[in-house]
């Protein structure tokens, strides 16, 4: 018999493992402590240190104490350190620069707010070793501009300013710098293009350079440039000198050049279209290109958003045949039939291609532009389309939707978000999940919940987070933080009114409140957490509306309040006792409410506190008519609740109709007509509940009902719940009902089962005698 995809996932090596636990067992909201290993001779040598730190970074834990751990020279050994996107600030940064000398820095988009101050340490810490520095993303918000400064360059930083030029000379090794969306300017291009002399890659993206001239300077050792979105300020008539200085001819100059950027930067607009934004660097392409011998060592261009003409375009592929990567996203080139067709005579199948003509060239633009939110944005609608008929699972291509998704998950990128949790759900949506493996899965849940929780109230997004959350494989066994998921979906269904969105939302926390702790079930338990679920059955039963949003609201209600003593509570002083009798009215004939009812109302029975609550001659009407049902899983709750009722003794019954002896006969009766089912009917968090019943001997009806249960969960799923009726001191305690002489033949007869059943789980699986292997529930999707 085959595997099916996922079944053949490669485990995680030991070194992964092992990394995983040490980041997961970092120490949490330690304040102001500093972290240190337990073991003094730790020592992690430099391959080490840096997978410690990349590990830290997909987990997102890279913060200035976490730096501050990894300062120690002793014990890590770093010399390429990359914490983009993470809260650093300068005091993590220090940490590193005064222990490690470093080859490569990366603080892109961090808490610091200067790529000037960056500089400032690199300079003081002695960092004349660096080679590659990337600060984008670093400048000052609005009130941290000087009224001289207003773009606060790197020359024009304070105290700072007369060291500058001093400070960029010492660093003369660096060969590699990002400075794109910060507030570079010309003058500091002047700076960097006559102070570091090995500088072969430059990007400036998205700054205020005005001029490409200073970088004549260095036109025959630059090999990589990068200037999209260049802010100019000013149209071009104004700011080159003339035309020997023209962006043009000094691109022209920079033969050594293996890599050119000049692709504009896009606006999306409201209407939803995409044009260019005004201000930008202006380059003629088409008279860039022409130019007789022009950049003749190019591997890779980039023209996205540029006018230019077809002739021109195939005239230069033909003259560059060493051109291995082409941009032309945001323009008709991506369609002309020497770009996309293959039949074309003259298609080059090595170059690859940006644009929007086929999923080539659409999952090329996500490698390439994953830090343009625009140009993902548009090529995650142009993915969506290619997916939404899918079929097989493509784990390449959702890698390159969560890498979009990662680098634009702040508040300003709602369209990159939107478009990506489409494509997810389509990437993942019903068989097609069961062949994604699941580390793949559980990076597509934490940046779906990572969606949720910057937009919390936009309807549309959380309900593609809910399609893609909404699938058995992901909710059953896929690793995640659960809590976190339920707790954002309780969220969602409170906060939008959409019948469909309350259907997803109901299903989902009726798997994950089953699935978390009863301190964080209590934690979902609230008032308006609990009224909202409340009102959704209680709309159902007025309008005599039995359908799966009903089943499920019951079953997380049920899974809610499961051992959690204030969610029961709440659930009582929000009426819900008297919502469910009018279930039981409602819905006579309905097997599988009445269980779900019922179910519930054990959990609120095992609250000592409540238990007077339930003691009333209406509900007990009801609970008398459904124990002496043909149906199984509804006697066997209803018998629960007379079980722990009749627990608090005699002289706490304080009901006529429903007697205490008419009561316990009833409940006698019925355990004892009761046929082993062929599958396990429920599912308990711990056996605690069943002690107490277990020690009243004055009422052997209690005693069996809790002793029957303990043999049919150990019976149907030996596997789970053998070992935790041992590990609970249970086997102790069905140990001296046994051998009890107070104890009742027939309940002794079910005792004596379960020790064997707990001995026979203790037999290696081949030489079991009574355990079968476990019978597997169906999911809730199932069941309904």
């Amino acid at each position: 018999m085959g595997l099916a995809m996922a079944d053949l996932e490669d485990p995680p090596t030991l070194l992964q493992c092992c990394m995983d636990y040490i980041c997961d067992n970092l120490a949490k909201d330690v304040g102001s402590v500093h972290l240190t290993f337990k073991q003094q001779d730790v020592f992690f040598h430099n391959e080490l240190s840096q997978l410690f730190l990349s590990s830290l970074l997909k987990k997102d834990k890279v913060n200035d104490q976490v730096l501050s751990l990894l300062s120690c020279s002793d014990t890590f050994r770093l010399r390429r350190v990359r914490v983009r996107n993470t809260p650093v600030g300068l005091e993590g940064l220090r940490a590193i620069l005064y222990n490690h000398k470093l080859v490569e820095l990366d603080v892109s988009n961090t808490n610091i707010k200067r790529a000037a101050s960056v500089l400032q340490l690199l300079y003081e810490s002695g960092q004349d070793a660096l080679q590659s520095l990337n600060v984008s993303g670093l400048q000052p918000h609005k009130q941290d501009y000087s009224e001289e400064q207003p773009f606060g360059n790197f020359e024009g930083l304070g105290a700072f300013a007369t060291i500058n030029r001093t400070l960029v000379s010492r660093l003369r090794n660096i060969r590699c710098l990002n400075v794109s969306h910060t507030n570079f300017d010309t003058q500091d291009l002047e700076m960097v293009a006559a102070e570091l002399p090995h500088l072969e890659s430059l990007d400036i993206s998205k700054t205020f350079v005005s001029s490409l001239t200073p970088l004549l300077q260095c036109k025959h050792q630059l090999k990589s440039l990068s200037t999209y979105g260049v802010n100019t300020g000013q149209g071009r008539d104004n700011w080159e000198e003339d035309e020997r200085h023209s962006a043009e001819r000094v691109i022209s100059e920079l033969s050594a050049l293996r890599h050119l950027d000049i692709s504009t930067e896009e606006t999306f607009s409201v209407s939803g279209t995409f044009f260019a934004s005004q201000n930008q660097l202006k380059v003629n392409v088409d008279y860039l290109l022409c130019i007789p011998g022009v950049l003749p060592n190019l591997t890779s261009l980039d023209i996205s958003g540029r006018d230019l003409s077809e002739s021109t375009l195939l005239s230069f592929l033909e003259s560059h045949p060493q051109l291995s990567f082409l941009g032309v996203m945001m323009g008709p080139a991506c369609f002309w039939d020497f770009i996309w067709d293959e039949e074309y005579e003259g298609f080059r199948k090595d170059l690859r291609v940006t644009g929007e003509g086929n999923e080539a060239q659409i999952l090329e633009a996500l490698r390439q532009y994953s830090e343009r939110a625009v140009y993902v944005q548009k090529a995650l609608y142009k993915l969506f389309g290619r997916t939404s008929g899918m079929e097989h699972p493509r784990v390449d291509v959702i890698k390159l939707v969560l890498q979009g998704m990662m680098n634009h998950c702040d508040a300003k990128s709602l369209g990159v978000q939107m478009a990506a949790s489409a494509c997810l759900y389509n990437l993942t949506r019903h068989d097609i999940s069961k062949r994604v493996p699941s580390r793949d899965l559980s990076d597509v849940v934490n940046m779906t919940l990572k969606a949720m929780e910057v937009f919390p109230n936009h309807q549309q997004l959380q309900k593609n987070a809910l399609l893609t959350l909404c699938s058995d494989r992901i909710l059953q066994e896929v690793k995640f933080d659960r809590y976190r998921a339920a707790r954002l979906v309780m969220h969602c269904l409170c906060t939008h009114e959409d019948a469909t969105m309350h259907r997803m939302a109901v299903a989902i926390i009726s798997i994950l409140a089953a699935k978390i702790s009863t301190e964080q079930t209590a934690l979902l338990g609230t008032q308006n957490y609990l009224q909202k679920l409340l009102r959704i059955v209680k709309e159902k039963t007025e309008g005599q509306e039995v359908d799966i949003t009903l089943k499920f609201t019951l079953s997380a209600l049920w899974n809610l309040t499961d051992e959690s003593p204030s969610t029961c509570t709440t659930f009582v002083e929000n009426g819900g006792l008297e919502l469910f009798m009018q279930i039981l009215e409602v819905f006579p004939n309905e097997s599988n409410l009445h269980t779900k009812v019922l179910g519930l109302i054990n959990n609120i029975a095992e609250v000592r506190g409540l238990r007077k609550v339930l003691l009333r001659e209406d509900f007990m009407d009801y609970v008398k008519k459904l124990l002496v049902c043909d149906h199984i899983e509804v006697s066997y709750f209803a018998a629960g609740i007379v079980a722990h009722l009749a627990s608090e003794g005699r002289e706490h019954w304080n009901l006529r109709e429903h007697s205490w002896d008419q009561m316990l006969n009833t409940l006698l009766s019925a355990v004892r007509s009761w046929d082993n089912p062929t599958g396990e009917m429920v599912a308990y968090r711990s056996f605690h509940p069943f002690f107490p019943l277990l020690e009243c001997y004055t009422t052997p009806a209690v005693q069996l009902w809790s002793v029957w249960a303990m043999q049919h969960v150990c019976t149907k799923n030996p596997d789970r719940y053998c070992p935790m009726l041992i590990e609970e001191g249970g086997e102790d305690r069905v140990k001296h009902l046994a051998t009890n002489p107070a104890t009742a033949e027939e309940v002794r007869t079910l005792a004596e089962l379960v020790i064997e059943l707990l001995q026979d789980s203790k037999l290696p699986p081949r030489q079991r005698k009574l355990l079968k292997p476990a019978d597997t529930p169906g999911s809730p999707e199932q069941e309904e």
